[in-house]
């Protein structure tokens, strides 16, 4: 039994940073996962400036493994101070941006002037303190040769799903120094919204970051549009859009406001356009130089590259995602599986541990019995090693892309029993059809991001039959049992390997190939699906594939990703082998990842009656 959970329990509260620093280590103590590691103050914050900073927390805040990551953050700086609690809740409460965290759940910063000398080079300096303290998750640091880890990020953080909002005074710091600054901080940010203020010619802003500029000036517009490469224009309900024709969310709103209603913006800049938006932090280092060169570079050329990749998302609240209306439901149950232990020790085989605990991610029309019988697909979908399984969700685009399609998805917590889950899932498979009789058993796929991809090869060594294709993520193929030999002289089983160019995983960086593991997948399951494996890999002919195959797609993502997808045919012209790879990402989840698996996944459907693939193009 896991026993995972992955909510904090707390009430709402509106703290001083002093406050946070003093109840963080004690109060994430007990959160699944962190008995592991002491949790301390930061020593960063110890001496930060008093009286600059409050802090509301959302009730029942995520947290546990990296779950903190699903929490929004808002940071807010005022026009004005506020010196007791009372004011400074108030004016939170007034904008209307405590109901909107306390729905979304998260945490609200808001940084104030210093007293008698406002905003200016030094607070950018403090800022730069304060953000990497509370948004950065599991920052392990050493104390007197000893593994401690700071508790405000997990207390009171999140990440990647940050929002920026300056009035006044405030808005004129943003636009003069934080859009400015380092990718540390502005590069996180994925909304900008300022009311007023005012932006000094000499400023560039240094990174592309979705800006909502309400009573702004034409000197802050301009910049903002030229950092975001608008090259078009919209106009509709008061409200001016520039935005990339190339990456729309890429984008400038512009709008004025006569009637002085501050928080009315800020709502509508969120509703309308932050909260469909995260940051990933994909890349080690903003300085790559390219490493993987081929003659397939000469028709695309390397775009830039952010630190911070910005993404779509598919945002929940009260349950319920924004994008295709699907219910997401934690689950647990304690008994249903628990015939299926593990045994032995480590992170994939926890003696005695049983699947208790998924995540369930259902359409409405499935949930109410609407759609037609067999209808939906579903993807049985595995998080990675540490990984929350809501985060992993979010942060590799699934919820987003099962709300535009319109697909169920079911996703186990397996730490510990990532070993059985050949056995275990299966049967969890097998629960979701029989509970939603509007999914289809023939159009049943699986997927899995590093620990995750691991848990996908063992589902599809054990189980071929029930799924009618697979994308393991950023995990190299590992020994292969017997049992499945015998298994795939019956089953074919479209599988498509996804990696990157700096994934350490199922990647050779220094040569710009699959490492091992990464080819033995291509052979293995060229061999399981009717086509003969290469005798030799062959990467002066076949750059980085190493082999022929029989389509070769190059594609840019979100203007930053080169995308490099092979597929490899059977005797019949259906591709059942694939290859996909982004250039420098390295291992960690990126939001495009559920596309690039869904394109394949989605062509294959496995007949009940005969258990052949069937494709459709």
């Amino acid at each position: 039994m896991l026993k995972y959970y992955n909510r904090q329990g707390n009430p709402a509260t509106f703290e001083t940073l002093d406050e946070v620093c003093a109840n963080a280590p004690a109060a994430t103590a007990p959160l699944t996962g962190n008995f592991r590691i002491p949790r301390i103050t930061n020593p960063k914050l110890v001496d930060f400036p008093k009286g600059l900073v409050y802090i509301y927390r959302s009730p029942n805040l995520y947290g546990g493994e990296t779950a903190a990551r699903n929490n929004t953050s808002f940071i807010v700086f005022s026009d004005k101070r506020y010196e007791t609690k009372e004011e400074a809740y108030d004016y939170l409460k007034g904008l209307g941006l405590i109901d909107i965290i306390n729905e979304a759940i998260g945490t609200i910063l808001l940084e104030m002037p210093e007293k008698d000398v406002g905003y200016g080079e030094s607070y950018l300096q403090r800022c730069y303190t304060l953000h990497n303290a509370l948004y950065t998750q599991k920052a392990y640091i050493e104390v007197d040769g000893e593994r401690r880890c700071p508790a405000e990020s997990e207390y009171c953080g999140g990440y990647g799903k940050t929002y920026m909002f300056g009035e006044g005074a405030g808005a004129t710091f943003m636009n003069n120094f934080i859009a400015g600054s380092r990718d540390e901080l502005i590069g996180r940010v994925a909304g900008y919204f300022t009311y007023g203020g005012e932006m000094a010619e000499e400023v560039k802003v240094s990174q592309y970051v979705p800006a909502y500029i309400v009573n702004g000036s034409d000197t802050a517009v301009h910049k903002f549009r030229e950092a975001n490469d608008t090259d078009s224009y919209s106009f509709s309900d008061g409200v001016a859009e520039f935005y990339n024709s190339q990456v729309p969310f890429r984008k400038v709103c512009v709008a004025s406001d006569t009637e002085g209603d501050v928080g009315k913006w800020m709502a509508k800049a969120f509703r309308d356009m932050f909260m469909y938006l995260q940051r990933s932090d994909n890349v080690s280092t903003k300085y790559l130089e390219p490493t993987v060169t081929n003659p397939y570079q000469g028709y695309v050329s390397a775009p830039p590259i952010s630190r911070f990749a910005l993404s779509p998302r598919n945002p929940i609240f009260n349950g319920n995602t924004a994008v295709g209306d699907l219910q997401v439901t934690f689950m647990y149950d304690g008994e249903r599986f628990s015939h299926i232990k593990a045994t032995g020790g480590g992170f994939m085989a926890e003696e005695g541990a049983y699947l208790d605990t998924w995540y369930e991610v259902v359409p409405q029309e499935v949930l109410n019995n609407t759609a037609p019988k067999h209808s939906v697909p579903l993807l049985l979908a595995n998080h990675g090693g540490g990984d929350d399984h809501l985060m992993f969700l979010d942060e590799t685009g699934i919820l987003l892309t099962a709300g535009r399609e319109g697909f169920a998805v079911v996703a186990p917590m397996h730490s510990g029993i990532t070993s059985i889950a050949g056995e275990a899932f299966p049967l969890l498979v097998k629960y979701m059809l029989d509970k939603y009789p509007s999914l289809d058993p023939e159009r049943v796929y699986v997927t899995g991001y590093s620990m995750g991809g691991q848990a996908t090869y063992n589902c599809i060594a054990a189980h071929p039959e029930i799924f009618a294709a697979a994308a393991p993520m950023a995990m190299p193929l590992r020994n292969i049992p017997e049992s499945a030999r015998e298994l795939y002289k019956k089953y074919d089983l479209p599988t498509m390997l996804i990696t990157s160019t700096y994934d350490f995983a199922a990647w050779d960086v220094e040569h710009g190939h699959p490492n091992e593991g990464g080819l033995a997948c291509l052979q293995v399951y060229c061999e399981f699906n009717g086509i003969a494996p290469v005798k030799e890999f062959d990467f002066a002919k076949y750059p980085m594939i190493g082999r022929p195959s029989d389509s070769f797609k190059l594609t840019v993502i979100n203007g930053e990703w080169r995308n490099f997808e092979w597929l490899i045919n059977n005797d019949k012209g259906v591709p059942m082998v694939g290859l996909n790879v982004t250039e420098y990402q390295q291992h960690s989840l990126w939001p495009g990842y559920a596309d690039i698996a869904f394109s394949f996944l989605r062509r294959y459907r496995r007949c009940a009656e005969t258990g052949e693939i069937i494709y459709n193009d």
